[in-house]
């Protein structure tokens, strides 16, 4: 029994949702078409008054309203089938900030005149909206639209279909046309230019300045040495070997012996507030510009972020990273999984003695601080660039900012509304600062080396000078 009235009770409720359905179905009609089903009830009560009464006006009036949308029908049918539209998009990639402008093209072939045609490019960028009103001509004609927009945020969007819509004059019978198909549109974190805050070489004194040796060919030259069989004739520096009568070979450099890795905190308990303004986008273009900053200077630049996508890449100094890098952040969400300690002890083993490591993050204080600490011990220098969620309208995590100062790991701390650049001159705890000009006086001292063949090396080569150390220190 109980069974049966289960039953009866859910065929009862498909039966309402269906009612209910067909209900909300004519509603959405009437309101599309308010034109057409007024006129059909009008044909309705002259029919029945004419059948009823035998006046003629009645029945004259009936037959000229069913002419009437006959005509709209077969107007409205022509206006869309006559119709031909094309779109020029640009591809991108796009940066936050830039004006993303699309040009479309729409013909009438022939027919019927279109007095509006409302065109529309479907897309779900924030802020966009690609919708304009052409009219077109009785004969062959054209119509040019121009349509632009500002990109608020980065991410990954859609462009189209492109919507055609036109009527008859009456818009009784209003037709959708769609030309073209979907694409799909990134849209870079914004770029900001930063002060080098956290470059492996400025903080290093006497020889850990210096920079490695390397048996491949490279376009900085750092030494000479003799000749060894088997060396190519191309590496032979001819004034050295002028100079003290033996041939002597060019040795190069491999770049700085310091890598640099970025993590990007994304974890979904670390963010607050969404949408333009939130500690997720902030964090984006923090970490873009680092990016962007220390690849462009040539240095091997890792990354490491789990968000609704995962990314670690090895520290590399290539176009090819820096795309790799720039679209990961794009694309990826603040929904992740992976604790920041989670992706430190990930990365952990790729981080050696005069590593740099940037970590990009809002989370509240806890255990990740004493392992930036352990990092620090081990000698990888440690910046954390702290977001104030608490200025986003988030919980507090000043606390995490009195651990890191209290343990010594230098801390950028950025609220809502600070200048990036600005927060990144003014450090919080660590040593760097005295590194830093402890540095600078280093390298500013003049030399008293007496002339060797290394100089003339540095002399000869095309603009790069490998034996001035405080130069390279400071790319």
């Amino acid at each position: 029994m109980l069974r049966t009235i289960r039953s009866s009770n859910s065929q009862n409720s498909t039966s309402s949702a269906a009612r209910s359905g067909r209900r909300r179905g004519v509603v959405r009609r009437l309101k599309r078409n308010p034109i057409l089903y007024g006129i059909l009830v009008v044909m309705v009560v002259e029919f029945l008054t004419g059948m009823a009464t035998g006046f003629d006006l009645s029945v004259r009036l009936y037959y000229a309203l069913g002419l009437l949308l006959l005509a709209g029908w077969l107007w409205a049918k022509s206006s869309s089938e006559q119709m031909t539209a094309t779109v020029e998009r640009p591809k991108g990639p796009y940066t936050v900030g830039n004006t993303i402008s699309e040009t479309v093209v729409i013909r009438n072939g022939g027919g019927t005149p279109k007095a509006w045609v409302e065109v529309e490019d479907r897309t779900d960028l924030p802020g966009v909206r690609f919708k304009q009103v052409a009219s077109l001509g009785l004969m062959v004609a054209f119509d040019r639209l121009e349509m632009s927009g500002v990109v608020t945020r980065r991410g990954e969007y859609t462009v189209g279909p492109l919507t055609a819509r036109t009527a008859d004059p009456f818009s009784m019978f209003p037709q959708e046309i769609e030309f073209g198909s979907q694409e799909t549109v990134l849209v870079y974190p914004r770029i900001v230019d930063i002060p080098d805050f956290a470059s492996p070489s400025i903080h290093l004194l006497g020889d850990n300045s210096r920079r490695q040796r390397a048996r491949v060919l490279s376009t900085d030259v750092a030494s000479v040495r003799e000749y060894e069989a088997g060396d190519a004739l191309g590496r032979i520096h001819w004034l050295s070997t002028a100079r003290v009568g033996e041939l002597m070979v060019k040795q190069f450099d491999q770049g700085s012996s310091s890598d640099m890795w970025v993590l990007f905190d994304q974890h979904v308990d670390s963010m607050a507030s969404m949408g333009d303004d939130s500690t997720d986008e902030i964090g984006a273009t923090v970490a873009a510009s680092v990016i962007d900053k220390y690849n462009q200077g040539f240095l091997p630049v890792g990354y490491a972020a789990h968000g609704s996508q995962s990314l670690v890449a090895i520290p590399e100094r290539s176009a090819h990273q820096r795309e790799k890098i720039l679209r990961h952040i794009a694309a990826s969400k603040p929904i992740g999984e992976v604790t920041i300690l989670e992706a430190l002890s990930e990365v952990e083993r790729e981080l050696g003695q005069n590593t740099s490591l940037v970590v990009i993050t809002s989370a509240g204080d806890g255990e990740w601080v004493d392992a930036l600490a352990g990092l620090a011990k081990r000698g990888v220098r440690v910046s954390t660039v702290l977001i104030n969620r608490a200025s986003f309208g988030g919980a507090p995590n000043g606390d995490s900012l009195d651990h890191l100062t209290a343990t010594g790991i230098t801390a950028y701390p950025i609220s809502r509304g600070d200048s990036i650049a600005n927060s990144l001159h003014s450090p919080l705890g660590g040593d760097q600062e005295g590194l830093r000009q402890a540095s600078v006086r280093a390298h500013s001292e003049p030399s008293a080396v007496e002339p060797d063949p290394v100089a003339d090396v540095a002399a000869s080569s095309a603009g790069h000078d490998g034996s001035d150390e405080s130069q390279s220190g400071g790319k």
